[in-house]
């Protein structure tokens, strides 16, 4: 699937929701071969809430490896057993029986969720995924946690506009995605007030070439 294909696949999928508001679903794609979980963006004020919660704390309980920004920590611990179950049963059954890969992707809010969601499913199966997402925050905090993180994935493509301002965000030093692709224009700092346009282009194939 084209990356402009999967953010609207993205966008406009329905969702189960979980937890502390926590969009997501697992899709099962027969002419791809592929089971992804998917994760929506901010869909409420709640949302924007934990988006804006910087502050680091330990997750897991791996205090010298992985350090995540609560606000995104929170929401994911919230339901995470419930979307890992769903998540690993459909890969097992798709992947062992048919051979199908396996993804985690989400856009904005969700594409920082993704990146939990990634380490949580090596940390239960010890099987690598794949990670595409979209307009994505930085959850991870520190070197530790960047390079494990790094390590329960095979790939990362984390797109971001340049004038999108939320793959900014947190707007401190420390924290970090796996692996940003910058897309679109040349930069200007007056576009980044333009959230609406920017945050929402994802689907624009051209943005790619």
């Amino acid at each position: 699937m084209k990356p402009w294909d999967l953010w609207n696949e993205i966008y406009n999928a329905q969702y189960t929701v979980s937890g502390d508001g926590v969009d997501w679903t697992v899709k099962v794609y027969d002419d791809e071969k592929t089971v992804r979980l998917l994760f929506q963006g901010s869909n409420d004020s709640h949302d924007w809430k934990n988006n804006f919660n910087f502050p680091v704390r330990p997750y897991k309980k791996q205090q010298n490896t992985l350090w995540i920004a609560s606000g995104w920590a929170k929401a994911y611990t919230s339901c995470n057993d419930i979307i890992m179950q769903k998540f690993i049963e459909t890969a097992d059954e798709y992947c062992i029986k048919k051979n199908y890969s396996v993804e985690i992707c989400g856009y904005s809010y969700g594409g920082a969720l993704a990146l939990l969601a990634a380490e949580d499913f090596y940390f239960r199966t010890q099987k690598k995924v794949a990670v595409i997402t979209f307009g994505a925050p930085k959850p991870l905090f520190g070197k530790k946690t960047f390079n494990y993180v790094k390590s329960c994935v095979t790939s990362a493509m984390q797109y971001a506009h340049v004038n999108d301002i939320i793959p900014r965000l947190v707007p401190f030093y420390g924290y970090r995605v796996l692996n940003k692709i910058k897309i679109g224009d040349k930069f200007c700092i007056l576009k980044l007030f333009n959230v609406n346009k920017y945050h929402l282009s994802y689907g624009d194939s051209s943005l790619y070439v």
